[in-house]
C-alpha cells in the first residue's frame, strides 16, 4: 500500500494539499519521544536544576539534534508540570513549592498504594526488590542514592497493568527528584527510609499488601515533614 500518497477530497474539497508520508510522520514523533527521554536523564542526573533556563540551542548542542525536536519536547514536559514556559523567557524548571511537594507526595503515595493492591509479587519480584534495597543502602552520594530510591520505587508498581497510570507517576516523580535534593543528603531520612522499604518487602512476603501500603505511604508522606524542616 502507497502511504505517501494525498488522503482522498471529501465533497470534492481536498483536506491537505500536500501529500502525507506516514513513515514521516511516526520518525517524527519517535525522535520527540527520544529527544523528551534524554532531556528526563538530565533532569534525573542533576544536571538541569530549578529556576535555571533551559537554553534550546544548548539543549541542541549537547543532543546533537535540531532546536525542534527540543522544542516540542519541552511543550510535552510543559503539559506535565515538569518544566514552565515563561513569555519572552523561555522554559525553565519551576522553582520549588511547599504547596505543590504535598500535591505531589500525597497523590504519588495513592497512586504507589493502588498499584501494590492491583499486583502480584513472585518470588523473584521479591529477591529483586530486596537487591534494589542494598543497592539504595550502599550508594555514596545523593544523586545516585535518590535514583537508587526511585528504582525501588518503580520496581513496587511495575508489574501493576496500568500504564496510565505507570506513565502519570513516571512524570510525578521525575519533578519530585528535584524535591528530594533537598534532603536526600540528611542521613537520619537515609536510614529510615531504607527501613522502611525492608517492611514493605517484609509485608509483600506475607501478602499483607494493606499493610505494605500503609508503611509506603508512610514513607512518602514523611518526606512533607523533612521539607518543612
Amino acid at each position: 500500500m502507497d502511504f505517501t500518497k494525498s488522503i482522498p477530497a471529501v465533497n470534492n474539497c481536498s483536506i491537505f494539499t500536500r501529500p502525507i508520508n506516514i513513515y514521516t510522520l511516526i520518525e517524527k514523533t519517535n525522535f520527540r519521544d527520544q529527544v523528551r527521554q534524554l532531556l528526563l536523564k538530565k533532569m534525573r542526573s542533576g544536571h538541569l536544576k530549578p529556576e535555571n533556563p533551559l537554553s534550546l540551542a544548548s539543549l541542541a548542542r549537547d543532543l546533537n539534534v535540531s532546536v525542534t525536536p527540543i522544542r516540542e519536547a519541552l511543550s510535552q514536559l510543559q503539559s506535565s508540570g515538569i518544566v514552565e514556559a515563561i513569555p519572552n523567557r523561555g522554559f525553565f524548571i519551576p522553582k520549588l513549592s511547599m504547596k505543590e511537594a504535598i500535591n505531589l507526595y500525597e497523590l504519588v503515595a495513592s497512586l504507589e498504594s493502588l498499584a501494590i493492591l492491583n499486583s502480584t509479587f513472585t518470588k523473584d519480584k521479591i529477591k529483586a526488590l530486596k537487591e534494589l534495597n542494598k543497592t539504595f543502602v550502599n550508594t555514596e552520594n545523593k544523586i545516585e542514592r535518590i535514583n537508587a530510591d526511585m528504582d525501588f520505587h518503580d520496581a513496587l508498581t511495575s508489574s501493576y497493568e496500568n500504564p496510565i497510570a505507570l506513565k502519570i507517576l513516571s512524570e510525578l516523580k521525575t519533578r519530585i527528584f528535584f524535591y528530594e535534593l533537598e534532603f536526600m543528603s540528611q542521613e537520619n531520612y537515609y536510614s529510615n527510609s531504607s527501613s522502611e522499604h525492608s517492611m514493605i518487602i517484609e509485608h509483600l512476603e506475607n501478602d499483607s499488601l494493606d499493610q505494605a501500603c500503609i508503611i509506603l505511604s508512610k514513607n512518602w508522606l514523611n518526606v512533607i515533614d523533612h521539607l518543612k524542616s
